[in-house]
């Protein structure tokens, strides 16, 4: 395992929760490893570094750790099949693959701390290794998965992919609505964890109403983590984070803060949102500024306020379920990604 995860070492309780949930799901996540290592072999040399480049880089593997726990949530049977391994293993391609398309779009120079792929080898390259990533969690899909977790996969796939169009047709508009832009994270982000759950629960042969409960609970957790990340990037030091302080100001990205504080700047702060955000004109002090206004309106404190309504739906969603080792893991992991600013 040590081989893949590469998590920074700090007093970050998110990170501590993850550990702790990689300890307990640790015989899947190696198996997981395992897999995605043999699925990352290509007879093109090049798709095989540029997609180990990325997918080894020491992210966190959150998603297949959702499977898992969801899996263990509701059985202690083992999987001789090991077909939420395999339906893991895709997740996480199919989250590389969004990562992988996503630089491109927003023309972003770092990932994880590292130069992103597009950045390394260019736009087109990266685009097809993406596709690459995809075909290979739909060839894990087919070979572990049913025509329950195969349709799961797959709607959220072309979920994702109009939640990128969506987001795209607004780039840099800072005048769209809350309501449409929850449209966008919960296609491009909480849509998978909760496909995630989903697929974890139906291989231990859940019922239909845990599934709805493991897709509520996925859905809303993952809707609190981007709005904790859309509050980080004006909101926290670096420590620990994995990504740079004000670089969704610096791309001109749209999120839940910048909505917030455009609908209630006067004439003045709106025009400063229209040259930073809109035209990219940008100056030394202007993070900062964008900083002051928000604070003045509470924009951070309501989009923080938005995030723990989704965490308070989402830990009351796991209430069917019996009490276990996994429950708990999920609802601290609930409860420190809420934490991940402080």
């Amino acid at each position: 395992m040590a081989q893949i995860l590469n998590l920074k070492k700090t007093n970050d309780d998110f990170n501590t929760e993850i550990r702790k949930m990689l300890l307990l799901c640790q015989e899947d996540i190696e198996s997981t490893n395992t897999l995605i290592l043999e699925k990352l072999d290509s007879n093109v040399p090049l798709v095989k570094e540029i997609a180990s480049y990325l997918v080894l880089s020491g992210g966190k593997r959150l998603r297949p750790l959702l499977t898992s726990c969801s899996y263990h949530l509701l059985t202690n049977d083992l999987d001789k099949n090991k077909k939420h391994i395999g339906l893991a293993a895709a997740v996480e391609f199919i989250h590389a693959a969004t990562l992988l398309h996503d630089d491109v779009i927003d023309e972003s120079q770092r990932r994880r701390g590292n130069l992103s792929a597009n950045e390394v080898w260019g736009n087109k390259t990266s685009v097809l290794v993406g596709d690459f990533l995809f075909s290979r969690a739909f060839q894990l899909m087919a070979k572990y998965g049913d025509i329950g977790t195969l349709k799961i996969l797959s709607d959220t796939s072309v979920v994702i992919a109009e939640g990128e169009v969506l987001e795209l047709s607004n780039d840099r508009d800072p005048t769209i609505n809350e309501d449409l832009y929850f449209k966008v994270i919960n296609a491009k982000t909480a849509s998978l964890f909760s496909a995630a759950c989903q697929v974890g629960g139906i291989s231990a042969k859940a019922t239909n109403k845990e599934i709805e409960s493991l897709k509520s609970f996925g859905t809303n957790f993952g809707m609190a983590f981007q709005l904790i990340d859309d509050a980080i990037d004006y909101a926290s030091d670096k420590n620990s984070l994995g990504k740079n302080i004000g670089d969704d100001f610096k791309e001109g990205k749209i999120t839940l803060p910048v909505i917030l504080a455009y609908i209630r700047s006067n004439k003045k702060e709106k025009e400063f949102w229209k040259r930073t955000i809109i035209k990219l004109d940008q100056k030394e002090n202007d993070f900062y500024e964008a900083f002051l206004i928000m604070t003045k309106y509470k924009c951070i404190t309501d989009t923080i306020e938005r995030a723990k309504h989704f965490a308070n739906v989402a830990i009351d969603s796991l209430g069917i379920f019996n009490e276990n080792e996994y429950k708990s893991a999920l609802m601290n992991l609930i409860h420190s990604s809420l934490n991940r600013l402080s």
